[in-house]
């Protein structure tokens, strides 16, 4: 049995499609198909019913689930453990930040890194989709969140606020209180930015006075900065030719940096965290 056709395996069993499991494992349809028929015939048993409706585990499928779940588990374990033995400032460090972060905080983290690490290699894996930094997907996140997930070591390293901004090139008097939003042209979310408070606040109350929708923050600026509308953009975000005109009530946010408890003692994940810790203390300063 080949052992790297298990994740292929966990990825249908997930997806209960090929085409699902391809789009999470970033590989053609083909190759997925041909793992799975590599694995059943490995094993010289039936893992999925091919129906209409998708693929269905097999009896013995679903006891491969749970074996194949722990051995996973087993494999992410060594991994750390053996990652956080080492003492070197070198190798590779993986960093994920949504996309707003790593144009606007992440440039100059990596440029001192280098000069002063230059065996380290930073990796940036920008999205606003939460990597799964218990099976390595990366090292550090930089988040926006109220509440880190439990499982994981952190720290908030920076207080967020929600302003509406405007093009600097508008003349006429903005908004006083958030109560005059109804006058205005505004941008609003789209797909998983909805997630955001602010953003369903928004849509509740001003739905009718949205004139155009992202789902990315640096978008919804280069809009506002085009004189489309008024943007939702959160106090981190600096940008050349918007004018901050009014702090949202009760928008209050953190951006905290999160690590997996077995990397803290890393010597280069320290390194790079340290550095995160200074730029992001030195932005909050800033705004």
């Amino acid at each position: 049995m080949n052992w790297n056709d298990l994740p292929t395996f966990l990825a249908i069993a997930d997806s209960g499609s090929l085409a699902g499991a391809a789009r999470t494992l970033k590989q053609n349809h083909s190759t997925v198909f041909r793992r799975l028929n590599a694995l059943e015939e490995d094993m010289g048993v039936r893992l999925f019913e091919r129906l209409p409706s998708g693929y269905v585990l097999t009896t013995s499928g679903e006891r491969l689930v749970e074996l194949a779940r722990e051995a996973d588990i087993a494999v992410q374990t060594i991994e750390r453990e053996l990652v956080g033995r080492d003492l070197a400032p070198s190798g590779k460090v993986r960093i994920t930040a949504a996309p707003n972060i790593a144009r606007t905080i992440l440039p100059d983290v990596v440029a001192k890194l280098y000069k002063q690490y230059p065996q380290i290699i930073i990796e940036v894996a920008v999205g606003d989709s939460d990597y799964d930094l218990n099976r390595r997907e990366a090292d550090i996140a930089v988040r926006a969140t109220m509440k880190p997930p439990e499982h994981l070591v952190g720290r908030k390293i920076m207080q967020l606020h929600w302003w509406l901004c405007r093009s600097k090139n508008l003349r006429h008097n903005p908004p006083t209180s958030a109560d005059h939003l109804h006058n205005l042209k505004l941008i609003g979310a789209d797909s998983a930015m909805m997630r955001l408070g602010v953003f369903q606040w928004l849509e509740a109350r001003y739905s009718q006075s949205i004139v155009t929708r992202s789902n990315d923050l640096s978008t919804m600026a280069a809009m506002a900065r085009a004189g489309i509308g008024y943007a939702l953009l959160p106090s981190d975000q600096s940008e050349w030719g918007l004018q901050r005109v009014l702090k949202i009530p009760d928008s209050e946010g953190a951006l905290w940096l999160l690590t997996h408890p077995d990397l803290r003692g890393v010597t280069r994940i320290k390194v790079v965290w340290d550095a995160l810790v200074n730029q992001c203390t030195g932005a909050a300063m800033e705004s």
